[in-house]
């Protein structure tokens, strides 16, 4: 299979690369990236999608398309957000064009959680939303646009939760452990154990990318790790990995809203119970 990946060289794409081995891949990158060894199935292709966007440094002929890419300037608001917009909806709607063309079958689409804020309902893919922030109403923006295009083309949005793993850099799971091995202090509400949520570990959402691709999935899925766990857990849990005492501090701060999505959808095609567990994952994300 002909597979076109974009962010293939971010956090996820690393990871998901390596899986599509026996397949022809073809990975976008903002900077040029000579040939890999260790990936003889990859070709890479320069493309800024911040940029406008010519269709045509794409192969002509192409079976399926990962789109992980996203706007390095989400955290950005409002300064930010026309970069935001051209990577995350004006790229997917260009992208889908181009995919009618080149004989695309299948695409697979990298949302986010965040679609679902400020997190008061069930998280459950076919709930009623409208987030609240910029970057999540641009992801709910392009699945709804890529998803007019089911009639011809098998598409999937995977709504991603808290990934981690080794390599990543400034994301709450990377700054937490940061925090902890540095000796700075984390904060935590007066009372309880602070934000319930779902850390997923990056080779086990990469699978799911995969095999969705593969397999040719359709419509709308939570993908995350069955094993919730509470913030005061997780930050004993890095200091077990690191073999250091975590510091925290109490503030005077209302209880947050858990970020726990309903699983059963993704149930019916992977077994959750093995992805890795809080314990399993960190062990994983601070070997050397």
């Amino acid at each position: 299979m002909r597979i076109l990946v974009t962010g293939g060289t971010g956090f996820l794409g690393r990871a998901l690369l390596p899986m599509l081995a026996g397949n022809a891949v073809f990975a976008l990158t903002r900077k040029p990236r000579a040939p890999d060894a260790a990936l003889p199935h990859v070709t890479f292709i320069e493309a800024d999608l911040s940029a406008p966007f010519d269709p045509a440094c794409l192969p002509d002929k192409m079976d399926a398309i990962i789109h992980l890419a996203q706007s390095d300037r989400y955290r950005e608001f409002p300064a930010g957000a026309p970069d935001v917009f051209r990577v995350n909806v004006e790229f997917p709607a260009l992208l889908m064009q181009w995919a009618l063309k080149a004989g695309v079958s299948r695409a697979v689409f990298a949302s986010t959680g965040s679609v679902y804020e400020p997190f008061t309902g069930p998280l459950r893919e076919d709930a009623a939303i409208a987030p609240t922030g910029f970057y999540g109403a641009s992801k709910l923006a392009a699945e709804t646009l890529t998803m007019a295009y089911s009639k011809d083309i098998a598409v999937s949005q995977l709504r991603v939760f808290f990934l981690y793993g080794h390599g990543q850099q400034n994301m709450l799971m990377s700054r937490l452990i940061g925090s902890v091995a540095s000796g700075a202090a984390v904060t935590l509400p007066e009372g309880g154990d602070g934000l319930v949520f779902v850390p997923t570990h990056v080779e086990d959402t990469a699978r799911v990318f995969a095999q969705a691709c593969l397999e040719g999935w359709r419509g709308i899925w939570n993908v995350a790790s069955p094993h919730a766990v509470s913030m005061r857990t997780l930050v004993d849990e890095i200091g077990v990995a690191l073999n250091k005492s975590p510091v925290v501090t109490r503030v005077a701060q209302a209880a947050p809203q858990p970020i726990v999505p309903d699983l059963t959808r993704l149930s019916q095609k992977v077994d959750v119970s093995g992805f890795l567990d809080i314990r399993q994952g960190l062990a994983r994300t601070v070997a050397v």
